[in-house]
């Protein structure tokens, strides 16, 4: 991914998250909670998995397209599970934040939803970046 693209990917998801703090828009603005609770992850994962292709770990990670899912899944829950936490500490501290139980457990799936979903992406594009076959990555791409 070009760099310029990373960049404006985490610059749009710290505003979305940082303006729904600032301006506390998780609850009254429609789907705004969701929107976050599922690009974030999505965001974030993709990036983590284009390091991992760089660094040459995709043979362990992301090897064919169901394990980069189940591991990006695996890192969405628990991204999302670590940040219900700090929304919890957050509560405790003053921060008006929902903290109603059928929530918390969306915002988990949605992260889960959001990494698998990232992982997906990323194994498809990085794939076909590096010219890799789509069901094993030790060998060439064929077309």
């Amino acid at each position: 991914m070009p760099r310029v693209w990373v960049v404006t990917l985490v610059v749009f998801c710290t505003l979305l998250n940082g303006a729904g703090f600032a301006w506390n828009l998780f609850e009254p603005v429609p789907l705004y909670d969701e929107v976050a609770h599922l690009l974030t992850p999505l965001v974030l994962v993709a990036i983590v998995a284009e390091i991992v292709y760089r660094g040459g770990g995709d043979d362990e990670f992301f090897n064919t397209p169901r394990h980069a899912v189940i591991t990006g899944c695996v890192i969405g829950l628990v991204g999302a599970t670590a940040w219900e936490g700090i929304e919890i500490l957050l509560d405790l501290m003053g921060v008006h934040i929902d903290r109603a139980l059928p929530d918390t457990f969306f915002d988990i799936f949605l992260g889960i939803l959001g990494g698998g979903l990232g992982a997906w992406i990323a194994d498809r594009y990085l794939d076909r970046f590096f010219g890799r076959s789509r069901t094993n990555s030790h060998r060439p791409r064929v077309r």
